[in-house]
Order: structure tokens, then sequence, then C-alpha cells
């Protein structure tokens, strides 16, 4: 992101991240099943947390460059879906609550990003 990048462009982006993050996270989870316990301290889970800051950092920088904007929802969708990312992963127990909950996190994240795209092909139109 730059400061003269579009607002789409930078929507696109982060959405991006947040699916690598997503598969990232389902590929941890099938090594989870496989180990029986989830291991914080493992490689996918450094870059998983990595991965986290990265998008939050970029979260940051949208927030300042689209102050006046409302973008509000979208960027609280996010928040909620990396910490439940962040503290599903942290332990060694995974619960099914917790998955849960981390899905629907996701859900609720993407159907935002599918709101935004629209919203800037309106106004890409109008």
């Amino acid at each position: 992101m730059d400061e003269y990048s579009p607002k789409r462009h930078d929507i696109a982006q982060l959405r991006f991240l947040c699916d690598t993050l997503y598969h990232d996270c389902l590929a941890n989870l099938d090594e989870c099943r496989r180990r029986g316990i989830n291991d914080p301290t493992s490689i996918i889970n450094f870059q998983i947390n990595e991965l986290i800051e990265h998008i939050s950092l970029f979260a940051l920088n949208y927030r300042i460059k689209f102050a006046t904007d409302n973008n509000n929802k979208l960027l609280a969708q996010l928040e909620d879906y990396l910490d439940s990312s962040f503290m599903l992963f942290s332990r060694y127990d995974i619960n099914s609550a917790d998955l849960q909950k981390w899905r629907q996190a996701k859900d609720r994240l993407f159907r935002s990003f599918t709101h935004a795209d629209l919203n800037n092909l309106i106004n890409i139109y109008y």
C-alpha cells in the first residue's frame, strides 16, 4: 500500500492477505490433527503470527489513509478475525467452540470484503 493507491486496490490486497492467513491456518489445523496437539512454538504458528502482525500494520495504514471514509465495519470485522486467529492458535488445545468462533469471524470478514467491493464498483461507475 502506498499513499496513491486506490481504495479498491488496498481492499483487494487486504483481502488477499486475509485469504493467505486463512489457508495457513487451515494447514496448521491439518497439522494439529495429525499431531493431536497445537504447538504454539512451531514454525507454522510463528509464520501465522508474523502474518497477523503484517495484516494489523496494513490495516492501521489503511485506517490512517482512509480516515474520512466510513470503513469502520470492515476494520472491526478484520480486528475480530485477527483476534480470533491469534487466540485459536496461541494455545496448545483447540476446542470446537473456538474453532467455530474463528470460522464465523472469517465468514463475517469476507462478507464485509464483498460488500466493500460492491461499494467500490458503484463508486467507480457513478
